[in-house]
């Protein structure tokens, strides 16, 4: 049966309609940014309520008033994620944290000192490490620290370079290579260890970091080596770190999870607050 342009034009304008519709409904549907900056927002609230309180101080360490970084991960289907840190100096240890797809929460807290902690925050039982995790190596091969602040930046970058880094992890024990994050997330100094700059580094998968590299020149006066490093896990993954290809760390899947909150790194899921992702 042949078709008038009457109806061709009527069954148009008919389909246009129900594709317009479809598409609204897709929208309707999708996240807005300001529940996404809710969310940011939620996580630095957080954040602002845990006391951590270095063992034997007077009074609770400051968080750094900013998130070192932000990521997601659509691999493992991790959303909106951040790391957190506390302390002037050396940050005395940090927290990374993401949103699940069941709308729950896993916040993991990580030492990055050599001192302990406690921590007491909401949803959550006292963080009280009985051990450390990061341990300062000398860092051969190095030039000399400059004067220059821009100069030091490009040498902590060089440095940063020589190393490299994999996990192993699931499904079925892969091995997943890390990258550098070459821009540092944060810069500090820190006079009481000697430091004369540092700066925090993240090794990733795709964008989700899995371990903290800390490279800190020590300043003139500070006995031996004037460069040295420290590594951190921020996941529960087994690791492996090379410095030049050579390993120089390694850890096995931490088992320091909900219930044993007395390790260095532990994780936890907790429920939304409020009827959305803390």
């Amino acid at each position: 049966m042949a078709i008038t342009r009457q109806s061709f034009v009527t069954l148009a304008t008919a389909l246009f309609i129900a594709v317009s519709q479809a598409v609204g409904r897709a929208q309707d549907t999708s996240p807005t940014p300001s529940a996404k900056a809710d969310d940011t927002k939620s996580l630095a609230d957080y954040v602002d309520l845990v006391e951590l309180r270095v063992i034997g101080a007077d009074e609770p360490t400051k968080p750094i008033a900013r998130p070192l970084f932000r990521y997601d991960d659509r691999v493992r289907q991790i959303a909106e994620g951040g790391i957190w840190a506390w302390g002037d100096g050396r940050p005395v240890a940090m927290i990374k944290s993401w949103r699940n797809p069941d709308g729950r929460r896993t916040r993991a807290f990580s030492l990055t000192s050599d001192e302990l902690v406690v921590a007491d925050g909401p949803q959550a039982r006292s963080w009280r490490p009985e051990s450390t995790q990061v341990e300062p190596k000398p860092l051969p091969d190095t030039p000399a620290p400059d004067s220059s602040e821009t100069v030091r930046l490009r040498q902590l970058k060089e440095q940063a370079r020589r190393f490299s880094a994999y996990e192993m992890w699931d499904p079925e024990n892969q091995r997943f290579e890390m990258r550098l994050l070459v821009q540092p997330v944060h810069r500090y100094h820190d006079e009481r260890r000697q430091i004369l700059d540092g700066a925090v580094f993240l090794l990733a998968v795709d964008n989700n970091p899995q371990i903290v590299l800390l490279i800190e020149m020590l300043a003139a006066e500070a006995k031996g080596s004037r460069w040295q490093y420290l590594l951190a896990r921020v996941c529960s993954a087994e690791l492996h770190v090379m410095l030049d290809g050579r390993e120089v760390f390694s850890e096995g899947r931490t088992t320091r999870i909900v219930g044993e909150p007395n390790g260095p790194y532990w994780h936890m899921v907790t429920m939304p607050l409020g009827g959305r992702a803390p």
